[in-house]
């Protein structure tokens, strides 16, 4: 962590240049990427110092999108999915744009509506080994791929266990009229005796019902 220089304090909160819009220690904002053509980049805000004559600068530790690390963007990362990193630096705040919200990943599925400014973190990312904690996480369906909350998934009436629609021999279009959804497992097991107002999962069966989303 980079220390105030002499002659520089610490100020409490900083105003964003043509907005009435106030950034303090602690929030998340959006920081201008240095080729306009790009994505602004996402940071929370650790410590602001001013130096007397109106410039502040904002010592920032950096988020990283999916694309940004060592790993890539992989299936089961969601559009708007975030890397709370260890790489901080020292910005001038002029360069931030305007503020956002990183929820943690519970917070974020249960949104109703996600605006621009929403963002979800459920890792964190050491940006010199490329390394992640947590270093695992549960996995759904028979993929066995973890939580991707941009997409839909239905959820199994008696087992409880969630799937995709593809994985399951369903459309999204058919998911989205589901009444009741039964895994080809669970149907094997218990039969017609206990699942009679349930549909099984096969090529022609046509479902009507309400789809489940997946809950952490």
């Amino acid at each position: 962590m980079a220390k105030t220089k002499q002659g520089n304090k610490d100020v409490d909160s900083y105003t964003i240049g043509g907005t009435n819009k106030v950034v303090y220690v602690g929030d998340c904002v959006l920081m201008r990427a240095s080729d306009s053509d790009n994505q602004p980049y996402v940071a929370r805000v650790e410590k602001m110092e001013g130096d007397g004559r109106g410039s502040v600068r904002v010592q920032v530790r950096w988020y990283y999108r999916p694309e940004e690390s060592k790993g890539g963007r992989r299936q089961f990362h969601g559009a708007k999915e975030l890397f709370l990193s260890d790489h901080f630096d020292l910005q001038s705040a002029h360069t931030i744009e305007g503020k956002c919200v990183v929820h943690s990943f519970k917070n974020y599925t249960r949104l109703d509506n996600v605006g621009p400014e929403d963002f979800f973190c459920r890792f964190e990312y050491k940006a010199a080994t490329g390394s992640f904690t947590p270093d695992r996480v549960a996995v759904y369906c028979k993929c066995e791929m973890p939580y991707n909350p941009d997409d839909l998934m239905v959820q199994c009436d008696a087992c409880k266990h969630w799937f995709h629609p593809s994985c399951v021999a369903m459309t999204i279009e058919q998911a989205k009229k589901l009444d009741h959804f039964v895994c080809s497992d669970c149907f094997k097991e218990n039969g017609s005796k206990r699942l009679s107002n349930a549909y099984a999962t096969s090529p022609n069966f046509e479902p009507k019902a309400e789809p489940k989303r997946q809950r952490r």
